[in-house]
């Protein structure tokens, strides 16, 4: 009689481990871009969250002063001189957002750009942030001598949004200019000018004055600082945008002169900002982080995912002598329609 030893197997062969390494790597790579997409998914709907806070901050501070907050504010210092003094509508709007001690901090009978407001301009807001715009929870400028006003460091931090100042034509030195306010349009009005000269100054918005409808204007957009950051800009630029105290536009107001994220790299590698080299038109622009878009509040509170594809007219195809001047008759895409509060436009229902 033969005995017959059967020998157990222990582990597996080489080709079998290979197969399952290769499956798993298969689930993997089937996984990876469905989990990715989830947690795009959830900083989105953070984002919109945070939109729509600043919206009903916005809507409640409206019903307290009967007014919409400025982009930009002027006073009267004691010799009776028109002072710009720069803070913009995020800190006006802490005091509806339960954030009532930050506004207390804030001596708003002077400049933002001076260390007396240091503790308030460094002072982080979460509500500010959109988590998928880089690393701008944890971004700080530091300060050094010359930011101020008076030379002092001004430490900053940012925001990832900004009030909608309409189709503002870009960056010259006429801002200030009675032509350009004309065309301002927006919500945020920005004053323009510098300290002490005698240019006009506009009052804020009210809730009146959006007769095309609250519905059909936006309010706020995102501002994100992470697409500043790749511009290619030197180190000032990149940290001298998207301070969240001040009201100058390419900090907390911005413009639809451009398409949102219009600058971003082509396929050749080169910037479109080359077509119009100051970086406050690549800091004045609607931006995100977000594929394809970006998220803007309008005037009756919603939230809406406007496309980078949404129908614009093409800056560098509008020809002007200064392009401060001569914008009316231009005929509008619907991004800019969108940004007007009064002018008119009829807007379809499916055009955005």
């Amino acid at each position: 009689m033969h005995t017959t030893f059967r020998r157990n197997r222990e582990g597996f062969t080489l080709i079998e481990l290979l197969v399952v390494i290769a499956i798993i790597a298969v689930l993997i790579a089937l996984l990876l871009p469905a989990v990715q997409a989830a947690r795009e998914a959830a900083r989105r709907a953070s984002c919109v969250n945070n939109l729509k806070q600043l919206a009903l901050a916005t809507a409640n501070y409206e019903s307290s002063y009967n007014t919409y907050p400025m982009g930009d504010h002027r006073g009267r210092a004691s010799n009776g001189d028109t002072i710009r003094q720069n803070f913009g509508p995020f800190l006006a709007l802490t005091q509806f957002i339960e954030q009532a001690n930050i506004f207390n901090t804030f001596n708003s009978s002077l400049q933002c750009y001076i260390w007396q407001n240091s503790t308030t301009n460094g002072i982080g807001l979460s509500a500010l942030w959109c988590p998928s715009d880089g690393v701008i929870s944890s971004l700080r400028w530091p300060g050094k001598p010359g930011d101020g006003w008076e030379g002092a460091p001004v430490p900053m931090t940012y925001a990832s949004y900004a009030g909608n100042l309409g189709p503002l034509v870009y960056y010259t030195n006429g801002v200030g200019d009675t032509n350009v306010m004309a065309q301002m349009k927006g919500i945020f009005s920005y004053i323009g000018g510098c300290c002490n000269d005698n240019r006009p100054s506009v009052s804020p918005t009210r809730l009146a004055d959006i007769t095309d409808g609250t519905s059909n204007t936006f309010l706020f957009g995102e501002h994100a600082h992470a697409r500043i950051s790749t511009s290619g800009l030197n180190a000032d630029d990149m940290y001298g945008a998207n301070w969240w105290t001040s009201g100058d536009y390419g900090d907390t107001t911005a413009s639809s002169f451009f398409a949102p994220n219009y600058f971003q790299t082509n396929d050749d590698g080169y910037k479109l900002a080359k077509y119009f080299p100051r970086g406050d038109n690549f800091s004045m622009t609607f931006a995100s982080m977000h594929p394809g878009g970006a998220n803007f509040s309008f005037c009756d509170g919603s939230v809406k995912f406007i496309k980078n594809s949404v129908n614009s007219w093409n800056p560098k195809a509008i020809t002007y002598s200064n392009p401060n001047y001569n914008l009316n008759g231009v005929n509008f895409g619907v991004y800019q329609a969108l940004s007007t509060r009064n002018g008119g436009e009829v807007i379809s229902s499916d055009g955005y």
